[in-house]
C-alpha cells in the first residue's frame, strides 16, 4: 500500500524530536537569558540520551539511517541556530562583529555535521573534535558563572564562541562519555537550572 506521507515514523527518534521542539520554543519564545539557557540545557540532555533511547528499539536499516540524518538536522537547530540566537539576543554589542562571529559559529557546526554524515562510519569510543552538543554545557556554565561571579573578572563570551568554533573542527580524538558521565551531566544540569532559577 502506498504511503500518504514521506518519511519513516518510528518511536526511536521521539527524544530527538523533543529536543528540537524545546530549541524551537527557545528560539521564538525565551524572553530571558536564563530561560533560554535552561532550554538549551534541556535540549542538550535530550541529545545526550537520544542515542541510548534509540538503541532500545529494533530498527530497520532505513530507520537507523534516517535517525542519523534527523539527529544531524536536530543538532544544527539545537546547537547551531539556538546558541547563535542566544548570543545575538543577549550578548551582541556590535552588529558587524556579531554577524562575523555567529556566521563562523554556524558554519563550523554545519561543516562538522556534514563531514561526519559523509564519513559514514562512526568511532564507538572517540569523537574527533568536540561534539556540538557540548555547546549547551559550556554556554550554560558561562551563564551560571557570570551570574554568581559578578565581582570577578569573566572573559567575554566571544572567547567562548571562538573556542567552540575551533573545538568543533579540531582534528583530535576525544573520548566519548560513558553512561555514568552522561548521568553526571544530568545531575549538573539540574544544579545549573536550580542556580539560574534562584
Amino acid at each position: 500500500m502506498k504511503k500518504i506521507f514521506l518519511g519513516v515514523y518510528h518511536p526511536s527518534v521521539i527524544l530527538t524530536y523533543i529536543g528540537v521542539l524545546i530549541s524551537i520554543f527557545g528560539i521564538f519564545f525565551a524572553d530571558s537569558l536564563y530561560l533560554a539557557t535552561i532550554l538549551l540545557m534541556l535540549a542538550g540532555l535530550c541529545d545526550a540520551f537520544d542515542g541510548i533511547f534509540a538503541r532500545m528499539y529494533k530498527r530497520t536499516e532505513l530507520e537507523e539511517n534516517l535517525g542519523v540524518q534527523i539527529d544531524s538536522f536536530a543538532d544544527l537547530i539545537s546547537f547551531g541556530l539556538f546558541p547563535a540566537k542566544i548570543y545575538i539576543s543577549y550578548f551582541s554589542k556590535n552588529i558587524y562583529m556579531s554577524f562575523v562571529l555567529v556566521s563562523l559559529y554556524i558554519l563550523a557546526v554545519i561543516i562538522r555535521l556534514a563531514y561526519f554524515n559523509c564519513k559514514g562510519s562512526e568511532d564507538k569510543l572517540y569523537f574527533t573534535g568536540l561534539a556540538v552538543t557540548y555547546s549547551a554545557f559550556f554556554i550554560s556554565l558561562y551563564v551560571v558563572i557570570s551570574k554568581y561571579a559578578e565581582s570577578f573578572f569573566v572573559l567575554p563570551i566571544e572567547c567562548l564562541y571562538v573556542f567552540l568554533i575551533l573545538a568543533f573542527l579540531w582534528n583530535k580524538k576525544i573520548k566519548k562519555p560513558n553512561l555514568y558521565i552522561r548521568v553526571a551531566f544530568l545531575v549538573l544540569a539540574i544544579v545549573f537550572i536550580a542556580l539560574l532559577l534562584m
